[in-house]
């Protein structure tokens, strides 16, 4: 994370964990947020993470560099949010307290799919691996009632995409887990089929098995990029070694990136004159301080 660049308030306010775009624009909406002392209601305007003062709800906010990075094993019955209306279990039962309005989850599972999620404070890391131009793959593990083949016109059609919506899924790869085969209920055969994807689709897994009359039984994400559940038991959570972040970062595209697409962006208003005002200052005091050349 480049904690020299400007960005938007409210993607600031996002890699800050105070919270979602969503709930920061209600913050606007409320006049929760300052910067340098005025009240901003909108919070696409840009902010210098060096020179402003932004605060919500007259706390003062300020960008950390990032230190938390997790591997969680999801359990069924339990939703993919920091905190929910309903009532229902979140994942922040899981972690540890002090970890609350700290970290984000990065992607997510739904209510009855176990497996792998990757929770962290690291807001670069966690665009890039959920931007559709770096998904990275992830492999899910589907119980299913019978006994496909590798050759199974079902399967075929996921390899090359099913029409979900207005557009294709991209092209998957999937197969048959070697001795998954096991007797089920009565004279019910299960089998193990694993299918890997670059996207990240609403229940895309769920929804493809249905397309293609699959009778899936239960859901299970092993692996997000080059990280391996293992034998991380369910409801448990480990810190990724520093090699395991380099490896994300390496499968959602390298840690430039990020800071490399931001800068791009800034370079454009600058040209198209789309920036006035303190936006502009902000922006050309940027390039100055870090010794770039708008132009380059």
């Amino acid at each position: 994370m480049d904690l020299e660049i400007p960005r938007r308030l409210d993607k600031f306010l996002a890699d800050a964990q105070v919270g979602s775009r969503g709930e920061i624009e209600e913050l606007g909406k409320r006049g929760c947020l300052r910067v340098n002392g005025e009240v901003v209601f909108e919070p696409r305007k840009l902010v210098d993470p060096q020179s402003d003062v932004i605060e919500v709800s007259g706390r003062r906010v300020h960008l950390s560099p990032p230190q938390l990075y997790v591997l969680l094993h999801k359990p069924a019955g339990v939703v993919t949010t920091l905190s929910d209306p309903a009532g229902r279990r979140c994942i922040t039962e899981l972690l540890p307290v002090e970890w609350q309005g700290r970290v984000g989850v990065v992607g997510r599972l739904d209510k009855p799919t176990t497996g792998a999620l990757i929770v962290t404070d690291d807001g670069d890391l966690s665009h890039l691996m959920t931007h559709p131009e770096f998904h990275v793959w992830k492999r899910y593990v589907m119980t299913v009632l019978g006994e496909p083949l590798e050759t199974d016109p079902r399967l075929e059609q996921m390899r090359s995409g099913i029409q979900l919506g207005p557009t294709l899924t991209q092209p998957a790869r999937c197969g048959v887990a070697a001795g998954s085969g096991r007797a089920g209920e009565g004279d019910s055969r299960l089998s193990e089929v694993w299918i890997e994807l670059r996207e990240g689709r609403n229940r895309q897994v769920r929804r493809m098995a249905s397309h293609v009359r699959l009778k899936l039984l239960h859901l299970h994400r092993a692996t997000i990029g080059p990280i391996q559940l293992g034998d991380l038991a369910e409801g448990q959570w480990r810190l990724l070694a520093a090699s395991e972040v380099d490896a994300l970062y390496d499968a959602a595209g390298g840690r430039q990136t990020a800071v490399a697409r931001v800068r791009e962006a800034l370079k454009r208003r600058l040209e198209a004159g789309t920036l006035e005002g303190a936006d502009l200052e902000r922006v050309r005091r940027y390039f100055d301080r870090t010794g770039t050349s708008p132009q380059s």
